[in-house]
């Protein structure tokens, strides 16, 4: 009997400990917190991931302003360069199709989408 209980009990509190490390993370509700969450990822990205790379392999210098949708699970659907002043054209392609094959570390509520605008600095 006792043998039993305890082992009730353990399934019971590994049970809730599993339903809470499941939970899913909290959407973002407003296009200024998913404006924040995109501006994080890329300045991470910027500093020390494939952005990174990108910056050095190419010497990139100036800055790329561009128009980014965002889908409801955190993929990058449409980048639409605004302004820009890198050294070249195959500069500019280079970093929008970077950005175009971007994912997000957040999902949206089904159906919607975010459009904002990001503006990204080389040094």
């Amino acid at each position: 009997m006792k043998k039993t209980s305890f082992l009730l009990a353990l399934t019971l509190a590994l049970a809730l400990a599993a339903h809470e490390s499941c939970a899913q993370k909290a959407e973002p509700n407003t296009q200024a917190d998913v404006a924040a969450l995109v501006h994080d990822a890329l300045a991470a990205d910027k500093a020390n991931g494939k952005l990174a790379e990108l910056v050095v392999a190419l010497g990139l210098r100036g800055s790329f302003t561009c128009d980014i949708t965002v889908d409801e699970k955190g993929r990058t659907d449409t980048v639409f360069q605004v302004e820009s002043d890198l050294a070249s054209t195959e500069h500019n392609t280079r970093v929008k199709d970077f950005l175009k094959a971007k994912r997000y570390e957040f999902k949206l509520p089904k159906g919607k989408r975010y459009k904002l605008r990001e503006t990204i600095s080389f040094p």
